[in-house]
């Protein structure tokens, strides 16, 4: 102990006999190194113990949906949530409000019902969150309205699977291991099985294989997708404005995020090579001082569509929901109640950042429910007891209705 204490003292005395300019120099060196440290030590937290944690289970071949689900949220929601959600709106070019509801729910609100992700199935003990079950059970419901065939279900399910790893590679401040990269596999092949999908491949590394070859077939230039791509872009860019050329760039800036092949299938206009170096210049940068430079998010839902956090009952005692962010016609926002915020409310729209005014269906939503308006009341009954088989367990109020549809 006299030895560290003398040591100290030697220490401090050289630091109070140094030249002024020195010593600041060599306090903000310490400082500054000692808060990358810090960055890294913190910034890498979570990958290591997820990785600690189910390491072993993933090489044996013993990870559970419910285990995959907590492995892909350590990226998903905490690590780059905003980066992993675009990559799925790039990767589809055609992800709309409603739709993002109804995924963001089944992926960010556990899929066995309980947020004990070890509690055992028990059939008679009614679901602690169901939010997951009746969103997939009302994907469902809403789909079957459609004629959609299987290939097309499974390549937009493996787009869930593929587009995540693709994004972090090329824009993420790391990489997602292949520990993640097949937790996302193994949480949307259960997925895919409860909603119907036949001839899920069974690896990862088969699953890639099929999707490539689907898209060597049927990606192909069309005018529908040109169709869809102008009206996606829109929505993506409703509020950027046209003053000063702002949008078109914004425009040309989605184009040379998509790949390629993409790019061509939607019939789109080749960008220069100096405005992708520029866009690529950009996205390095934001990876580089993310990595090295800032600690990570506290709130795992900042950039999250959904706040997957229990909700509280309104004054019929039923739950109602309103998403994080919301598009050009602000869906599920709540109506001014005041001067003050009906004025903002105007101010929003007149600078072009909504399309109107809050109104519909400002009272929020109930998953069930949620839709095309032609489906709002139906399929109710349906949808909670498909829930109920995909949970295991009944469903009971709160998230059965106390008021409405039936």
């Amino acid at each position: 102990m006299d030895s560290v204490r003398s040591l100290l003292d030697l220490v401090i005395d050289k630091l109070t006999r140094s030249d002024p300019a020195i010593l600041g120099a060599s306090v903000g060196f310490l400082a500054a190194t000692s808060y990358l440290g810090l960055v890294r030590s913190l910034r890498w937290r979570r990958y290591n113990n997820i990785h600690k944690k189910y390491e072993k289970k993933w090489r044996e071949g013993g990870l559970t949906p419910v285990e995959a689900q907590e492995i892909l949220l350590v990226s998903s929601f905490w690590d780059f949530p905003l980066l992993l959600h675009k990559a799925v709106s790039f990767a589809l070019f055609k992800t709309y409000a409603i739709t993002e509801i109804l995924i963001a729910t089944f992926v960010g609100c556990p899929i066995n019902g309980f947020h004990d992700t070890t509690a055992p199935p028990d059939p008679a003990k009614p679901a602690e969150d169901p939010r997951a079950a009746i969103a997939l059970a009302r994907m469902n419901f809403i789909h079957s309205k459609y004629r959609i065939s299987n290939n097309d279900y499974l390549y937009t399910l493996s787009l869930f699977i593929l587009e995540p790893a693709k994004w972090a590679a090329l824009y993420s401040w790391r990489s997602l291991s292949r520990m993640e990269q097949e937790a996302f596999f193994l949480f949307y092949a259960d997925v895919g099985r409860k909603m119907g999908i036949t001839d899920i491949p069974e690896t990862l590394d088969d699953l890639r294989a099929w999707s490539e070859a689907y898209e060597e077939v049927y990606m192909v230039p069309d005018e529908t997708n040109n169709l869809v791509a102008g009206y996606t872009v829109s929505e993506l860019l409703y509020a950027v404005p046209k003053k000063f050329g702002m949008k078109s760039f914004a425009e040309r800036v989605v184009i040379a995020l998509l790949e390629e092949r993409v790019r061509i299938a939607m019939l789109l206009p080749a960008q220069p090579l100096l405005l992708k170096w520029f866009v690529q210049s950009i996205m390095a940068t934001n990876w580089i001082v993310q990595r090295w430079f800032c600690l990570p998010r506290r709130d795992s839902n900042v950039r999250f569509v959904v706040d997957t956090t229990r909700p509280k009952l309104d004054s019929n005692g039923d739950v109602r929901l309103r998403p994080t962010e919301y598009k050009s016609v602000p869906w599920y926002m709540e109506e001014p109640k005041g001067g003050l915020s009906y004025a903002f409310g105007k101010l929003a729209v007149g600078l072009g950042v909504y399309a109107e005014m809050p109104g519909p269906q400002s009272q929020g939503y109930r998953l069930e429910e949620v839709g095309p308006q032609q489906f709002e009341n139906a399929g109710v009954e349906e949808v909670f007891a498909n829930a109920e088989k995909f949970q295991g367990c009944p469903i009971v109020a709160p998230w059965r209705p106390a008021t409405g549809s039936k």
